[in-house]
């Protein structure tokens, strides 16, 4: 008597490769842009815990120690400039609002919104 055969076959194993080798792939392409949002609102957070006990800074010390930050942190997605700082009564509002394209293969590319705020005391 014959015993059943158990086990994938050969193209079962392939397709299982090639799925987990898409998202291993998907992956790599994707870390390192996170690690650069980690970058930026840590940036953000320094800056908040920097001035949050000097209420009398101002919108242009603020930009100051985002680019300095941005500087040590070697942060390349996004400028200083392109943090939207406005006040509110008495508060500052640090936002990094962008999007970034990380192409996958061919004309497969991801789309990725990033977007952090917090706020700082002022005057």
């Amino acid at each position: 008597m014959q015993g059943r055969q158990r086990g994938m076959t050969f193209l079962g194993i392939l397709v299982i490769v090639i799925v987990v080798g898409a998202w291993v792939y998907a992956g790599i392409r994707l870390v390192p842009v996170y690690l650069e949002y980690v970058r930026v609102a840590a940036t953000l957070e320094k800056v908040r815990d920097e001035y949050s006990s000097n209420p009398g800074s101002t919108e242009f010390e603020l930009r100051k120690a985002v680019e300095r930050h941005f500087d040590i942190e070697m942060v390349t997605i996004i400028d200083s400039k392109d943090i939207e700082i406005k006040k509110d009564g008495g508060v500052f509002s640090l936002r990094a609002n962008y999007e970034d394209t990380v192409p996958l293969v061919y004309n497969i590319s991801f789309l990725l919104t990033f977007d952090k705020t917090v706020e700082v005391a002022a005057r």
